[in-house]
C-alpha cells in the first residue's frame, strides 16, 4: 500500500473504530429505564397509585412489573427497561 492510500484510509479506520465502540457500548450498556422511571411511566399511562414495582424475567428478558391500583382495580404493567415502552396494557 502506498503512503497516499494509507493517508486516505486513516479517517476511515477512525470512523470504523468509533462505530465498533458504539455497538459495544449499546450491547453492554445499562438499561435506559430505572424502576422509578418505569413506575412513573405506568402511573402516567393508567393513573392511580403504584403499590409495587419490581424487576422480573419473562422469556429470558428483563422487564419491570409495576402494580397500579386505580379506583379499586389492580393492573400489572410490564415495562421494557431498554426503551421504557409498555409491553402489556
Amino acid at each position: 500500500m502506498s503512503k497516499g492510500q494509507n493517508t486516505l484510509l486513516k479517517p476511515v479506520y477512525g470512523y470504523l473504530a468509533l462505530g465498533l465502540l458504539w455497538v459495544a457500548v449499546s450491547v453492554f450498556a445499562d438499561p435506559v429505564t430505572s424502576v422509578k422511571e418505569a413506575s412513573e411511566i405506568a402511573q402516567e399511562a393508567y393513573g392511580g397509585q403504584v403499590v409495587k414495582a419490581e424487576e422480573a424475567e419473562v422469556d429470558d428478558a428483563k422487564v419491570y412489573v409495576i402494580r397500579v391500583v386505580n379506583e379499586g382495580r389492580v393492573r400489572d404493567v410490564m415495562i421494557d427497561p431498554e426503551d421504557g415502552s409498555i409491553i402489556n396494557p
